[in-house]
Formats: C-alpha cells, structure tokens, sequence
C-alpha cells in the first residue's frame, strides 16, 4: 500500500499501522499540511504541483531520518503528512525541529523557484491511539485558524477555560471596532548624555473603561488573526506623535508581511516621513532566506525607516541577522541585562555582543534596566542606549527624562 506521488507509504498503511500499535505504546503523532496548497496547482499547474507534493514527502522524511530514530511517515491527504513517532523525547522537540527544518521549505523545480508553508498538529499519549490522531487532526485545525505556518500541541489548547476565551475576543471584537487601541510610550535614553533617544510605542486596548493587558489576552488576539489590525490601529493612532525622536513599533513575525505592508501603504497615503521610525524584528527563521532579506531591506531603505534587532542574543541566527540585515539597534535580550551584576556569564555575552555591534557601526540596547547599578554597568560596558522602569514606565503622552549619573 504505497502512494504513487511520492512512494511513502498510503493513507490505509498509515491508518493500519497506526491501529496495530498495542495499548501502552507511548508514541507523538504529528500532521503536517502545505498551506494553501491549492495556489501551487493554479499557479504552475498540476504536475508540478506532484512534483511538490513529492519533494515535501523526502523532505520531511529526510528531516525525521536525521533527528530521530524510530518512526513511520505516511501521505494522509492530497497535501497532508502524518507521522508515528515512537522515540521518547520530549514533545517540544518536534516544535524545535518543525521551526528549523519544516515550516518553510523551499524547491528549486528547473526554472521555477517555489516557497511553501507547512502549518503541524500534534499531540500524544498511550492508549487509545486513533482517538490521539483526532487529536492531532484537531490541533492542526487551530494552527490553521491561528494564521497557518505554525505548529500547535493539542494539550496547549485543549485546556483553554472557553468561557474566559469568548468574554476576551468579545472584547477584543469590541475595542477594535471602536478604535479603542491607543499608544503608551516607554522611554529610551542615550546611556552616554542621559537624555531621551526616542521611545517604544507600545499598545494599550480599551474596552469601556478597562485596559485588555497582559499574555493571554494577545495569544487570544493571535489565535484570532486580530494582531495585524491592533498594530495597524496603533500606528495610526501614532502619526500625532511623530516628531524628532525615535519611535520603536514592534511588527508581529506571523503576520510581518502583511503588517508592513500595511504600514507602508499608510505611510504613502499619509505622505509620512518615516525616518525617525524604527521597526523591530525578532529573530525568526522566516526572514532569513536570502530573497525575503534583501526584498525587506529595499523597503526599508525606500521608506527611510530604520531596524532594530529585537531580543538579541537569544537564537542560534543572531549574527546572520546582522550580515542579512544592515540594522541601526540591536536590543540586547533582557534576561542577559537583568541578571548582568550578579552573574559573569551573562555580562560576558553582553559586552561580546556591544563589541561585534562596534565593529557592524550599529547602536546596542539595553532593555529591563531596573535599578541604578544596572543603568551604571551597562553604560560602563558600553551599551549605546538604555530602556527600563529605572529610566521610565510606558505613559499615555511621551515624557522627557533626563537621567544625571
């Protein structure tokens, strides 16, 4: 029973091996999914649309070949694969894979250069092995609703309290149809005069009288795809504001694209001067393939905006980042600066990464700066600028500080 497509075993081998797993065999069972598969055929027809269909079957076998040890791959679905994996290791392993080696994949088919997503569902468990592929199957749905190219575990959301999470999108709903998402800003100083360099604008979202903070009601947006009009209602709740000094805007890395684009069409309508606004990026493998680097950075450059590295230090691609991305600030990542008094390590990593941002010409930051005696280490070491409650917590209208140490 093997696929013709691909030579992988077919959905009815999968399903009857999967049924002949004996009962307290521990096993992780993933469904991975070409998003949008449906565009490949329509745009470059259905035979190269097998040939896809087959690449992306040797690529995920050559990937679980090289991490693990004991598995079955199977082709569930017109553009669906299923795997049994039966090695003992922790589950967010496969997440620490599917960001690496699955969520993009990238084929170079005789003169056609085609890029596909992949969106995974996982979960796991001994007994009752059809009901964990269910499982699975519904993991991926979400991973679908949450904006595709992502990889969901079922036991992270299936404990999910769904009164709570209705009364939050309710509200998110509500705070976005009445431009209710406003901007705070959080000061940023030059760690060398003490005076303001510019400020992170952060978002704030009203409903009535109430402030929608804290993690969960943005993973709630995230899953929802209401992050992309939160930013955009925050840029343009910002224009006001522009002026002399920096204005930081963090752009969410699942909906990036889409968020600068928007950004940049506001920008052309509003006929808006973007040179003293910088955009921060996290590290994500999604930006750095060669075309999507050197295509941002063109638009960067012709809208004059800057880049900020955010959470430097943190991922295995940092100083590819700087090569790829010819950035104006990196923020070093905060737990590096919280603990750099107390801990040598952390303070080593810190002055490594002031040194190779000397010789790249590139301002550093230090974020989480609490007290005195941080401010006064990281400006010791050499650190451009400084952000932090020591310095200034987000306020509704920018505030001048004026730091005398």
């Amino acid at each position: 029973m093997v696929d013709e497509t691909t030579g992988l075993p077919s959905r009815k081998a999968f399903f009857s091996q999967l049924k002949a797993i004996k009962p307290g065999t521990k096993v992780i069972l993933a469904i991975f999914d070409i998003d949008d598969f449906r565009f490949v055929n329509f745009t470059h027809g259905y035979q190269i649309g097998d040939t896809v269909i087959k690449a992306t079957g040797n690529h995920l076998k050559k990937v679980f070949s090289k991490y693990f040890t004991n598995f079955f791959i199977g082709r569930t679905g017109a553009n669906q694969f299923s795997v049994i994996l039966y090695d003992d290791v922790p589950i967010l392993r496969m997440e620490e894979v599917f960001n690496k080696h699955i969520h993009l994949i990238e084929f170079r088919l005789k003169n056609e250069f085609i890029r596909v997503t992949i969106s995974g569902g996982v979960s796991s468990g001994d007994e009752k092995h059809v009901e964990i592929y269910s499982q699975a199957e519904d993991a991926l749905y979400t991973a679908k609703r949450q904006g595709k190219n992502t990889i969901v575990f079922y036991q992270s959301f299936s404990l999910y309290d769904t009164t709570r999470f209705r009364e939050v999108r309710q509200k998110l709903i509500e705070a976005i149809r009445s431009k209710s998402v406003h901007p705070y800003f959080q000061p940023i100083v030059s760690l060398r005069t003490g005076e303001i360099y510019g400020y992170e604008v952060l978002s704030r979202i009203f409903y009535k009288d109430e402030i929608l903070k804290g993690d969960y009601v943005f993973s709630v947006a995230d899953s929802l795809a209401l992050t992309p009009e939160i930013d955009k209602l925050l840029f343009l709740n910002t224009i006001k504001y522009f002026g002399p000094y920096k204005l930081f805007f963090n752009l969410s890395m699942k909906y990036f694209f889409r968020e600068l684009t928007t950004i940049f069409h506001i920008a052309k309508h509003y006929s808006l001067d973007l040179s003293n606004v910088i955009f921060e990026i996290t590290e994500s493998q999604k930006l750095m393939q060669e075309g999507a680097a050197i295509s941002i950075f063109r638009l960067f450059k012709e809208f004059s905006a800057g880049i900020a590295i955010d959470d430097f230090g943190a991922g295995y691609s940092n100083f590819m980042y700087l090569k790829k991305f010819p950035a104006d600030v990196i923020k070093i990542d905060g737990a590096f600066v919280r603990d750099a008094v107390e801990d040598l390590k952390d303070l080593t990593i810190v002055k490594s990464i002031v040194e190779v941002a000397r010789v790249f010409k590139i301002r550093t930051l230090a974020e989480f700066i609490e007290d005195e005696e941080t401010y006064r280490l990281m400006k010791g070491v050499g650190v451009s600028l400084g952000q932090g409650y020591f310095i200034g917590k987000p306020e509704p209208e920018p505030r001048e500080v004026k730091i005398e140490i």
